[in-house]
Formats: C-alpha cells, sequence, structure tokens
C-alpha cells in the first residue's frame, strides 16, 4: 500500500497575483547553492522564488559524452538558497512565481 506523503509547504510574506506552489524536488537548482541562513535561523520566507518553466521535448536528446540529457520542467530563476534551507527544514514545497527566461 502507498503511504501517502503530507505537504509541508514554505509559504512567502509578501502575496503575489501569480504565486503557485512548486514540489520542491521538481526544481533544479544550483548544486552548490548555500542555504538561506535567515530562514535557517527561523526568519520567514519574505518574497516567493522564481521559477522558469521550460517545455519538454518528445524527442530524446543527448547531452555531454553521448549522456542521454535529463529533460526538466523548472529551474531556479531566483531563490536556490531559499529551496536550499526549505529542504534542510524539511520542507516539500514552496511558493514561487514563473517568470519568463
Amino acid at each position: 500500500m502507498k503511504e501517502k506523503v503530507k505537504m509541508k509547504i514554505l509559504k512567502a510574506k509578501i502575496s503575489h497575483p501569480n504565486k503557485e506552489i512548486f514540489r520542491i524536488s521538481e526544481l533544479n537548482s544550483v548544486d552548490n547553492s548555500n542555504p538561506l541562513k535567515e530562514l535557517v535561523d527561523g526568519e520567514q520566507l519574505i518574497n516567493p522564488i522564481e521559477v522558469i518553466l521550460h517545455l519538454k521535448s518528445n524527442k530524446l536528446r543527448m547531452g555531454a559524452q553521448g549522456i542521454p540529457y535529463k529533460e526538466k520542467r523548472y529551474s531556479i530563476s531566483k531563490g536556490s538558497q531559499r529551496v536550499e534551507a526549505a529542504k534542510k527544514l524539511g520542507y516539500t514545497h514552496i511558493e514561487g512565481i514563473i517568470v519568463n527566461d
């Protein structure tokens, strides 16, 4: 039987008409980004993160050294440190807005 995972959402204080909730596991971010200290220390998330929506190709594409390219749906434009802090604090989702690349 499949176990239900409870959503834990990091909500932004600032309201935005286009704010959405994103699953953190679906966001591609900079691997060497450090968690935002203020969030880890208990401060509130002020602004939603900014996310770029990518169109996925149905065709297999090859990356460096002939390795199949991993298609991504979302990448973070602004807020990688906020996402890393959310992960560290055990959040599964975070509020953000989609922006143009």
